[in-house]
């Protein structure tokens, strides 16, 4: 254990110094960086936050790549079988995530470190002592110590992940950790720090991460090692190496009968190799942040200045403090006040300047960008729309690029998690989707598909996403190659996806319902028997009136076939039944009722042949 803790403290020291710059990114998030020389005793000490106020605008933009789509994954079966099995695997892998686990939960909480940091980790396990439930864990890069040339949790040969308990929280762990009193008074924390020998002498101690001197919390080093076999993890508290505190054990998550480890990198940005190339939005925009915090500062020290101007006069004030500087209040001695120039610069402007920098750098969007006749934030002439068209569309394409990468990373997590459910079965099958219970089906419950992200990187804008499905609607409406029930269940989904599962019927299914209800319709015009009146049947302007007709015409056909004697009161009243839905049909698709009025004006010329009764064909 010894030699282990060692190696995790030669990582420990290749990573200061990004260690020490996150720290600085935190403290200017949270709380910005005070003035180190204030004017005067009064002076403003602000903090603007465009770190906080970037991060905060661009992450629905990120939590849109998980949730923009109908379900969080697409599955494409490597394997034949019938499409509605493969949906239903996509269906229980949705309700699975999205209501029986914190998985987006955690992934708000990793993509907000994501931000920041630039890198994000995601921790995928399952919990064997509560039926095999998927637990979900955002782990903050600081608690990782990775060797700074691996790029990923995937090529490293080794890697650490820091472990926090309160002293109660590790006593409660299973029978497989050392919670002897013994143990836990050796690696509990301690405010005699000096004395711990933890690595050599040249390995730089860091509170939280190798060292605690809270005496409730316990450091623990889950040390991952690859092998020819897969992973092996060694726990160790680097406050007391020699102690073992549970017995290395391997990774038991395998995908496609290949180990798998259960940790998942996302990152901001691809400029280098190495774990700890990314930048994020702290490192990019610290220097605005600081340049925007000394504006907002000496704008305010400028007003007061100008709110509480200086004085001078023609004689000296004796007892300047029995004077009252307040409006209405008499001094004698032709005092004046000293006027001062305007702010050689205007502070609204160059703040709205820096303001644009900070969104470009990081690709919010809607950087900065005007209306046409509007000034833009640079303060030059108004932006033309054929400018904003271009700068919107060179923001879209760095944005899709980014979110292009960080759908990839997502799919690897998403197989991950598949191949453990498939794994570990013991769970209840049961999902609820499209407004009914289901059930898995066990020819199903294979690794043999590939799993992409739903959706697309710019559906994440919702009111930009039905706009463009109503465009599609209406572009292809009416084109003989294009289905448009799939274009209108598109911009029914894109509009509401809840209603467009009750909202939306099929094209075929609508007309079989429409033929059934006409059924219903003519036996309701008939007279049902002797002194019972016929029940008066309307013709409503929704309705289908092509398989409505399609319907009387049928009954007719099947009645004349029969030789079923008819009223004639109830032939005319089904005759004119039939007229009012041609006329109708007139209304919607003149060019449908001509159709199908030339093939009844046929079939009443058509010599009729016993037996056989030529019927319209509904138009399309």
């Amino acid at each position: 254990m010894k030699e282990l803790a060692e190696s995790a403290g030669r990582i420990l020291t290749e990573r200061l110094i990004w260690e020490n710059k996150q720290r600085l990114f935190y403290r200017m998030r949270h709380d910005g960086l005070p003035r180190l020389n204030k004017p005067f005793a009064t002076a403003a000490d602000a903090h603007y936050p465009m770190i906080d106020m970037a991060i905060r605008k661009i992450k629905p933009f990120w939590m849109g790549q998980l949730t923009s789509g109908d379900r969080l994954c697409v599955f494409t079966a490597l394997r034949q079988q019938s499409e509605s099995i493969s949906e239903a695997a996509a269906d229980y892998f949705d309700f699975l995530l999205r209501n029986r686990s914190n998985y987006l939960r955690s992934m708000r909480t990793m993509i907000d470190t994501m931000l920041l940091t630039g890198r994000g980790a995601i921790k995928a396990t399952v919990n064997p002592l509560d039926g095999y439930k998927l637990v979900f864990e955002s782990i903050n890069p600081m608690f990782i110590l990775m060797p700074q040339e691996a790029a990923s949790f995937e090529d490293a040969d080794e890697f650490v992940h820091v472990r926090q308990f309160t002293v109660e929280g590790y006593k409660r762990l299973d029978p497989r950790w050392d919670t002897s009193d013994g143990a836990v008074k050796r690696i509990r924390g301690s405010k005699e720090w000096q004395s711990i020998g933890i690595y050599e002498q040249d390995v730089r101690l860091q509170e939280g991460i190798s060292f605690t001197r809270q005496q409730n919390q316990i450091l623990v080093y889950e040390h991952y090692r690859k092998s020819a076999g897969g992973w092996t993890v060694y726990t160790y508290c680097p406050m007391a190496p020699d102690i073992q505190l549970r017995k290395p054990y391997g990774v038991p998550y395998k995908v496609a009968n290949k180990p798998s480890v259960p940790f998942f990198s996302f990152q901001m940005e691809v400029i280098n190799d190495g774990w700890y190339a990314p930048r994020g939005l702290g490192d990019l925009l610290a220097p605005v942040e600081q340049y925007m915090t000394k504006l907002w500062n000496e704008k305010a020290d400028a007003m007061t200045f100008a709110n509480r101007p200086l004085y001078t006069g023609d004689k000296e004030i004796v007892n300047s403090a029995n004077y009252r500087w307040q409006p209405g209040e008499y001094i004698p001695g032709n005092i004046k006040n000293v006027q001062q120039g305007p702010p050689p610069i205007d502070f609204d402007r160059e703040l709205a300047f820096a303001q644009s920098i900070g969104e470009q750098q990081s690709q919010s969007p809607d950087f900065g960008i005007a209306s046409p006749g509007e000034p833009s934030q640079t303060g030059g002439k108004p932006r033309t729309a054929t400018e904003n068209q271009r700068i919107a569309a060179l923001q879209q394409s760095g944005g899709n690029d980014n979110a292009e990468m960080f759908r990839e990373d997502l799919a690897k997590l998403y197989t991950h998690v598949w191949g453990v459910i498939c794994q570990f079965k013991e769970r209840d099958f049961t999902y609820f989707a499209a407004g009914s219970v289901s059930s898995l089906p066990q020819q199903a419950l294979h690794d043999s598909y590939i799993l992409v992200p739903d959706g697309a990187p710019d559906a994440w804008n919702k009111l930009a996403s039905f706009q463009k499905a109503m465009s599609g609607l209406q572009a292809f409406q009416g084109n003989p190659n294009v289905d448009p029930a799939v274009l209108t269940k598109n911009a029914l989904t894109k509009y509401d996806a809840r209603m467009a599962q009750k909202a939306f019927v099929d094209t075929n299914l609508k007309g079989a319902n429409e033929y059934e209800d006409e059924a219903v319709e003519i036996n309701s015009l008939l007279a049902p028997g002797s002194g019972k009146p016929p029940f008066p049947a309307q013709v409503m302007p929704g309705e289908d009136h092509a398989s409505r007709i399609k319907a009387i015409v049928d009954w007719m056909h099947a009645a004349g076939t029969l030789g079923t004697p008819v009223d004639p009161h109830a032939k005319q009243r089904v005759q004119q039944h039939l007229q009012q839905h041609l006329q109708a049909l007139a209304q919607q698709n003149p060019a449908a009722a001509r159709q199908i009025a030339a093939q009844l004006s046929q079939m009443e010329k058509a010599p009729m042949t016993p037996g056989v009764q030529p019927q319209p064909t509904p138009p399309q």
